[in-house]
């Protein structure tokens, strides 16, 4: 046992910290960075680190954020390991957190967090059952908040993480896997399980209004949707449950897309969509501004636009020439992972 652990030199300082008028927040985080000082001074562990990289996955095991870390992995040139845990983290030069609600968990149960490089994931702004104050505190931690798209990282400074600490990486998809085709009088496209923030009403409204278009759902649980029956009784509509292997197929059916969430850290499939040359019809939500540019590669609305502004902007992509998988070419899974890279040397 190392001998901060003991009581009574935990209760002095604590009690030096109250003394100090820190937040009392802070303490477990101060706690184990002494803890970690200390150690580093009795024995450089430097050298005994298992791997060179740990992705800290926890409960995010079999989301895309698991997939995501995975595909950073494919093009690793170093060593890895995959943690399902916040507990008794392996040693490591860096760590990336698949999610930032890992991170003020994890500081504070490892001590061996606070020698090497961090990095961490930011989808969207989500309730993490912390206070902001304490976020913030934990992201200024790491070494790098890396944000799904360039409105996070501006949120995050105006909430106050350190400027130096933020970048952004825009999501990615195979361009093995997700090949363009040509358009010709398709049908109009949606990728997402259904959640309450996919915005299922408009999506139900969109379709409804809009009988001269051949429609497509490719996701999961929209049987949970209160208005499923009247959704799927829909003409216009097909309904598809499929296997991911199998996406490319129905994208190839597509030759629009459209993201009408509400909130959004990618949406992965509006880059594998366009990747497949599908015009998107994009709400104005993670990193669609990155990559949409508005009347030449798709077309980009507003969260709380009304139904027959987006059925609008759907029919006016049906108009559009433009090659739309030459502009995210550069966006391959491959590329995310090499600019991942970049941030650990």
């Amino acid at each position: 046992m190392h001998f901060l652990d003991k009581p009574l030199i935990t209760n002095i300082f604590f009690k030096l910290l109250s003394i100090s008028k820190i937040e009392e927040y802070k303490y477990p985080y101060i706690f184990g960075k002494a803890k970690s000082k200390l150690s580093n001074l009795i024995k450089n562990n430097l050298d005994d680190k298992l791997y060179d990289l740990v992705f800290v996955i926890h409960d995010a095991k079999g989301w895309i954020l698991e997939a995501i870390c995975r595909e950073i992995a494919t093009y690793f040139p170093g060593n890895y390991f995959f943690a399902y845990s916040l507990t008794d983290l392996p040693q490591a030069k860096a760590y990336f957190f698949a999610h930032y609600s890992f991170l003020p968990i994890a500081l504070k149960q490892n001590p061996i967090l606070w020698q090497s490089k961090l990095l961490v994931w930011y989808t969207h702004p989500k309730d993490i059952g912390r206070s902001n104050e304490e976020l913030v505190y934990t992201l200024n931690q790491s070494t790098k908040v890396i944000c799904t798209c360039s409105q996070f990282v501006e949120l995050l400074q105006n909430q106050g993480v350190n400027s130096k600490k933020t970048t952004f990486i825009l999501g990615g998809a195979d361009p093995a896997i997700f090949q363009p085709h040509q358009r010709s009088n398709g049908a109009v496209g949606f990728c997402t399980a259904y959640y309450a923030r996919k915005s299922p009403e408009l999506i139900f409204n969109i379709i409804k209004s809009m009988p001269h278009r051949k429609f497509i759902i490719l996701g999961r649980n929209w049987d949970e949707y209160e208005r499923f029956e009247e959704l799927i009784a829909l003409p216009n509509l097909s309904y598809i449950q499929a296997p991911y292997s199998d996406y490319p197929k129905y994208y190839a059916e597509m030759d629009v897309f459209v993201s009408p969430a509400k909130l959004e850290g990618g949406p992965i499939p509006l880059v594998e969509a366009m990747m497949c040359n599908i015009v998107p019809v994009a709400s104005r939500t993670g990193f669609a501004p990155d990559i949409i540019n508005h009347g030449d590669n798709g077309f980009i609305f507003d969260i709380d636009s009304p139904c027959e502004v987006v059925c609008k902007l759907i029919d006016q992509a049906f108009n559009i020439q433009a090659n739309i998988s030459q502009t995210v070419e550069h966006l391959s899974w491959k590329n995310f992972s090499l600019e991942v890279q970049e941030l650990l040397k």
